[in-house]
């Protein structure tokens, strides 16, 4: 008996349902056979590109690419295996789900893939979004982008097999409000970490003042940043309240400026100002590190001690050693300008009169009189 004749004996079902898994089997065949051709076709010379070039993006975006891709395509073999086979209702629904679960997993892989693509760097991230984000909490960012990315395709997976996600979100919630009442600090110099990484108020090594404290930033950390101030004491200052501060960064300075009150004695003559005030003048634009233009010396007042003259300029030299250096030779050079000149600098000062003039002795209404008695 050849296998015609053992094929025409089986009831008809059966070479149907024969038929059907045949086909079904050549079905993932095919599947699998597209699979190698897109690999050798399309995937192949892209990887050689990739290896050819000394960017890392193009591997990360084939990466992006292929691995959504197998998922599509085993989801595609089981979507003709099932069109073949026409199996009862409820596998053909469990089918069904699976196969929309796998183009879920797809698009959500591809999702994840694509952040590293897009924000592997500050540089790619601002190049491709515009977004200017420091490189320190980039990773941050990916992190928590991926986390709900991922959190969003878990819940498209369980709405699609046909459960309520509404329970499982509440149920996230409440554990989401119990870990933030409980890790309430952590959280808050988490943000604060963010703020300060991405406003970046200062960078390590800057010389910042706060209400707290005052002194150079020597690093700064997820909970906490670590200050050195002037006197050599090591200062730990939580983010949360660095963030809500006032910061004052020195080191960010482009120029300085001198602004002090000269006070001249009284006994100088009109002259003697006008000639002071101009070499003032003079001597500050002069200065090789005064800007001309910012220079201020103007006669403002009759003071309690003096004559008062402001002086005012900006000193473009940032560094604080440079610049009270620079400041000494303006102060010794406005010393020899009022010497030169013969005035006096005033200093804080009070004159007292006593007045000896005798007095009538004065009677008060309801008093005895007053004598006056000789003492020999």
């Amino acid at each position: 008996m050849n296998l015609i004749d053992l094929w025409n004996q089986l009831a008809p079902d059966v070479r149907d349902n024969l038929v059907r898994v045949m086909l079904a089997a050549l079905a993932l065949l095919f599947v699998w056979g597209l699979r190698r051709v897109l690999a050798a076709i399309v995937v192949a010379p892209l990887r050689r590109a990739a290896e050819r070039s000394n960017r890392n993006w193009d591997d990360l975006l084939l990466d992006t690419i292929i691995i959504p891709a197998r998922v599509l395509i085993l989801a595609l073999g089981l979507a003709i295996g099932a069109e073949i086979l026409r199996p009862d209702a409820a596998t053909n629904a469990f089918v069904q789900h699976l196969i929309r679960t796998l183009v879920v997993v797809a698009l959500f892989l591809a999702g994840i893939r694509a952040i590293d693509v897009v924000a592997p760097s500050s540089v790619r991230l601002f190049g491709v979004t515009g977004l200017n984000i420091s490189e320190r909490l980039l990773p941050f960012l990916r992190t928590v982008s991926k986390l709900l990315l991922v959190v969003l395709g878990v819940l498209v997976i369980v709405q699609e097999w046909g459960y309520d996600a509404s329970g499982l979100v509440a149920g996230l919630g409440i554990g989401g409000l119990a870990f933030s009442l409980a890790a309430q600090d952590t959280v808050k110099n988490l943000f604060g970490f963010t703020t300060i990484v991405g406003d970046q108020p200062f960078m390590v090594g800057d010389f910042i003042k706060t209400p707290d404290v005052e002194g150079t930033v020597e690093h700064v950390g997820v909970r906490s940043t670590r200050i050195r101030q002037l006197d050599q004491a090591y200062v730990t200052v939580p983010n949360s309240v660095l963030a809500n501060a006032a910061i004052l960064n020195w080191s960010r300075l482009s120029k300085r400026w001198i602004n002090m009150t000269l006070r001249i004695t009284y006994d100088a003559h009109r002259a003697d100002m006008q000639t002071l005030l101009e070499r003032l003048r003079t001597m500050l634009t002069e200065r090789e590190h005064v800007e001309p233009e910012s220079v201020l010396v103007s006669f403002i007042n009759f003071g309690d001690f003096g004559m008062e003259i402001l002086v005012r300029a900006y000193i473009t030299l940032a560094d604080w050693n440079e610049f009270t250096a620079e400041r000494e030779i303006i102060n010794l050079e406005i010393m020899k300008i009022v010497e030169d000149l013969g005035l006096h600098i005033a200093f804080p000062s009070r004159a007292v009169y006593i007045d000896n003039t005798p007095r009538a002795p004065v009677s008060v209404p309801g008093s005895p009189p007053i004598t006056e008695e000789k003492i020999e």
